[in-house]
């Protein structure tokens, strides 16, 4: 088989508003993505490639080998580029995290040289109608759509929907029908692209941010700030029009919904009342999300993962809900990892994945120190316990991606 060929590129969403084929994210981003460039290794088959942007770490790669993970080969964005023996060599399909103009622009040469099979593909060519597909307006007609059609219990009211606005006055109406609202651009990811009320910044300054907002992407989403109780990230994957599900995690964020960190068991540790109603509704949330995608243009104009946002919470009754599509996420998640680092956890052990950032401390110190008190435990090849970098931890490095094990 061909190998795949994968590509970390979080600002998928940010290009895409800029829409410039020359779109150059700001150097804190371009930071994380050359940090982070090895972690689509824990999605790819060992046959397969990943481009990275820094120096390949061999020391990192036989390590894990050692260790038993069979991890493709990587290989370096600048060289492989400039390389017409690389370039020439067939492939199978061109595997970045997410498409916008500038990963057209940028691998252009190498979807020439992949299988028939993508060529052919929803994804091979970018189409101004791609746009849209990837704001927050697509996910938020698919969760309308979903209403319309499956009248259940457990969902939300029409009350508790986002809204579109395209003006401040627009946005402060919205802001005045509820306690608490979030207000959010249609071309962001992983809590960036929020603005909570209430919060303690002037009117003034508050004005200024969406004015950027609204200036910089031509609207935004406004939605109540719900009683949230678990967040959880539901994957899909569309081809051919047809919607399968690959899984489910649960994760986290922080109080202003920054993304932190995903959990690798398959049900959360909560109260016996959350769980059992998640439990008791979970295949219906399947069902209805799986339903509503095969309706939309992710299943007409789109091949991929497909990384669809839940939370549980409760409403002002006090009675618990599921809010089945909180956003729609039309590229790998770390949902997508987190479902194939829980295949290599061993049987009675939990853990959880996490992005780390520091600017004081590197990766290499961090991760020096947590392997120190949590030494890795492996058995027949699945981890037992213990601290794994998943990325290279390097001195040069501010961001880092780690598993945490433990047995239950």
């Amino acid at each position: 088989m061909l190998p795949d060929i994968y590509f970390f590129n979080p600002t998928c969403e940010p290009a895409i508003a800029n829409g410039s084929i020359f779109y150059t994210a700001p150097a804190r981003l371009r930071k994380l993505e050359e940090d982070l460039s090895y972690l689509p290794a824990w999605l790819a088959s060992e046959k397969d490639q990943v481009l990275v942007l820094g120096e390949i770490d061999c020391s990192y790669l036989s390590k894990m080998k050692d260790w038993g993970f069979q991890l493709p080969e990587m290989v370096q964005l600048k060289q492989v580029l400039s390389d017409p023996s690389w370039l020439q060599q067939p492939k199978g399909s061109m595997l970045p995290w997410g498409w916008s103009p500038a990963t057209y622009k940028l691998f252009g040469q190498v979807i020439v040289g992949c299988e028939e099979d993508f060529r052919r593909s929803a994804v091979a060519n970018w189409q101004e109608g791609h746009k849209l597909l990837y704001s927050r307006l697509t996910g938020i007609a698919v969760l309308k759509e979903a209403m319309k059609t499956n009248e259940i219990q457990w969902m939300p009211e029409f009350f508790d929907l986002p809204v579109v606005c395209h003006s401040i006055t627009q946005i402060q109406t919205e802001v005045s029908r509820h306690q608490s609202v979030v207000v959010k651009s249609p071309w962001s990811s992983s809590g960036r692209g929020l603005l909570l009320f209430p919060n303690p910044d002037s009117q003034a300054k508050n004005e200024e941010v969406l004015s950027g907002m609204i200036k910089q992407q031509g609207f935004v989403s406004v939605e109540p700030w719900l009683n949230k109780i678990i967040d959880l990230s539901y994957q899909f994957y569309s081809k051919d029009g047809i919607i399968v599900y690959k899984g489910r995690t649960f994760f986290e964020t922080d109080p202003k919904g920054r993304y932190l960190r995903n959990y690798l068991a398959d049900f959360p540790e909560t109260t016996a009342a959350v769980s059992g109603f998640l439990r008791e509704h979970d295949s219906e949330v399947i069902a209805v999300i799986q339903s509503s995608l095969s309706r939309s243009e992710y299943a007409r104009t789109y091949q991929g993962w497909i990384g669809v946002d839940s939370l549980v919470y409760r409403d002002d009754s006090g009675d618990l809900k599921i809010q089945p599509i909180v956003e729609i996420n039309g590229r790998f998640t770390m949902g997508a990892i987190a479902l194939k680092l829980r295949e290599k956890l061993a049987e009675g052990s939990k853990g959880h994945f996490q992005i780390y950032f520091s600017t004081s401390i590197s990766f290499l110190k961090f991760a020096q120190k947590q392997e120190a008190e949590k030494p890795l435990i492996l058995r027949d090849g699945k981890i037992v316990s213990g601290f794994l970098p998943l990325t290279p931890p390097l001195e040069t490095n501010h961001f880092g991606a780690y598993l945490v094990a433990e047995t239950h």
